[in-house]
C-alpha cells in the first residue's frame, strides 16, 4: 500500500455530531474508553482507514484469522436529546512523523465533511512513575 485509503461502509446523516477520539496510547486509556464506548452504545461501523504509516503488521482475531491494521469510524444517533456521535478507535496511531499529519488531516476532513464543531480526544496522561491514587484531568481551549 502506498496511500492511505479511506473506505466508506455507510452514508449517514448526523445532527451537529461530537467526534470522540481514541486510539491506543499511554495505557491504551483513550482506546479502552471509545471502544467501550462503540460496543455500548451498539454505534455502528461507517468508515475504514488503511494507512501506510501504520506498524506493518495484523491482528489476529479470536478464531485464528487474520485483519489488516486500520483506524474505524463509527456513527451514534442521539436519543432522549443526548448528542449524535462519530467515535474514532483504531488499532495503532501513526508510526511516521508525515504520517501523524496526513492521518490527523483525514481525520480532521472526515469530521468537517459532517459538520462536527466539538472534539473529545481522550487519552492517557504519563507520570512517569506509578500512581496509587488515579484522578481525571481535562483540558480545553
Amino acid at each position: 500500500m502506498k496511500e492511505t485509503i479511506i473506505r466508506k461502509i455507510k452514508d449517514v446523516s448526523l445532527r451537529d455530531p461530537i467526534l470522540v477520539e481514541g486510539l491506543p496510547g499511554v495505557g491504551h486509556v483513550g482506546k479502552l474508553v471509545a471502544d467501550h464506548m462503540v460496543e455500548e452504545l451498539k454505534a455502528e461501523k461507517i468508515i475504514e482507514i488503511y494507512s501506510p504509516h501504520f506498524p506493518p503488521q495484523v491482528m489476529v482475531r479470536e478464531d485464528g484469522t487474520i485483519k489488516q491494521v486500520r483506524n474505524e469510524v463509527y456513527s451514534y444517533k442521539g436519543k432522549d436529546g443526548q448528542p449524535d456521535l462519530l467515535l474514532l478507535i483504531g488499532d495503532y496511531q501513526s508510526a511516521t512523523n508525515e504520517g501523524h499529519y496526513e492521518l490527523t488531516g483525514i481525520f480532521l476532513d472526515i469530521a468537517e465533511s459532517f459538520g462536527v464543531k466539538r472534539i473529545y480526544a481522550l487519552g492517557g496522561y504519563g507520570t512517569g512513575q506509578f500512581v496509587d491514587k488515579p484522578s481525571v484531568l481535562g483540558a480545553t481551549r
